[in-house]
């Protein structure tokens, strides 16, 4: 009964209490940022979130990583910057330090290095990105202290490094500061973990907190009311931003199809000269090896009964509906295997410049990917309008 009430609120408030600004994602690659194709679009947002560890780790040096400096320089051109670190605790099987260790001084230094380098620059920080996903089960739960971990752990990142660098360094400005960024709260096993509602909690009750990052990997739309009213009905109506979001679950639910699975398949294998029992994961590999044409591509989805036109703008109605005041979207491919198979994880459809799929354009620029590229372009430009 709650739900249904909350549920009905939540349609009563206005669509935008402020912008729902559209940006350029870059993940954790911050080397990538390309401004010939940060120009291509009315973009006014950057996000990047590295992995701290190649830096705990002496991989790389906060002071000459040529990917902070392409941060540093996309915010000198007058874009705007969302950042933070990806703490991979669980990739290497690693427990949170506890408060005051040798190895929280350790990785905190890190950070400040971090910050010391990039601090000026920042316009949102992020304390985390998928901490459910990247911390060991344990530290997401209760402890025999009563605590958990892992929310200990954000706190004290702000604590002790965030908001000591900006008051040591008073003539920048300090940036605002989301927690998160949580994935898959639509899964129920993701909503009972003490480490996500803590996180949520910390969210709601630090005033210093603006709001809360989520991202939204999903197969349909019911997921993301699930995750926005799971949401909601612990932090009511401070701001979202959505880092990430992309039909991942939906392309991997149907790798295994064939082309030839429905009328207008067969006529797209017969039209490409492909075998209409060609897997979708054999033709996703073709097109990372040899690279297809944007039609072809196009057409392809196109072609699939499943796969769900114009969807960027679907996104932007629910970003309108609950209240995110940015969302970043994969401008440039990362991962696009050469080899595909049943269990690859699909993300090289999601980028607005798909190079390491598509053929490049007649004079050697990277194709717009044309399932998102006037959309997404539209969007953008409705944020920016606000």
């Amino acid at each position: 009964m709650f739900r249904k009430i909350f549920t009905a609120l939540i349609l009563l408030l206005p669509a935008a209490l402020s912008a729902q600004e559209i940006g350029a994602n870059f993940n954790h690659d911050p080397e990538i940022i390309d401004m010939v194709y940060l120009r291509k679009t009315p973009v006014e947002w950057i996000r990047t979130t590295p992995y701290i560890f190649e830096y705990i780790r002496g991989e790389k040096d906060p002071a000459t990583e040529p990917g902070l400096q392409k941060l540093i320089d996309a915010k000198k051109a007058g874009y705007k910057v969302a950042f933070g670190f990806r703490w991979d605790f669980r990739k290497y099987k690693l427990p949170i330090p506890a408060p005051g260790s040798a190895e929280e001084k350790k990785y905190f230094a890190t950070a400040t290095a971090i910050l010391d380098r990039v601090g000026a620059y920042v316009d949102i920080f992020k304390l985390g990105n998928e901490p459910n996903l990247e911390t060991m089960e344990q530290d997401l739960q209760l402890s025999a202290e009563g605590v958990v971990p892992l929310v200990r752990f954000m706190e004290r990142l702000l604590n002790e490094v965030v908001e000591p660098y900006y008051q040591k360094h008073k003539v920048v400005t300090c940036p605002d500061v989301y927690v998160g960024s949580l994935p898959a709260l639509f899964e129920k096993e993701q909503q009972q973990k003490p480490g996500v509602v803590g996180l949520i909690r910390l969210a709601q009750e630090n005033s210093r907190i603006k709001g809360l990052a989520i991202h939204l990997h999903i197969s349909d739309s019911l997921e993301m009311d699930k995750a926005f009213l799971f949401v909601r009905s612990i932090m009511p109506d401070k701001p979202i931003i959505v880092p990430e979001y992309s039909l991942f679950r939906l392309y991997n639910h149907h790798v295994s199809d064939e082309l030839g699975s429905s009328e207008a398949g067969i006529a797209f294998a017969r039209k490409y000269d492909h075998p209409p029992g060609m897997k979708l994961y054999e033709w996703y590999s073709k097109a990372n090896t040899e690279k297809v044409s944007a039609e072809e591509w196009a057409e392809l989805f196109a072609s699939r009964v499943w796969f769900p036109p114009h969807f960027m703008q679907t996104y932007y109605r629910y970003f309108r509906k609950y209240g995110v005041v940015l969302a970043t979207y994969g401008y440039l491919s990362q991962s696009a295997p050469a080899k595909v198979t049943p269990s690859t994880g699909i993300w090289f459809v999601n980028p607005i410049f798909p190079m390491k799929s598509l053929q490049r354009q007649a004079d050697g620029s990277y194709t717009p990917n044309p399932l998102w590229f006037n959309d997404f372009v539209d969007i953008v430009k409705h944020g920016t309008k606000k």
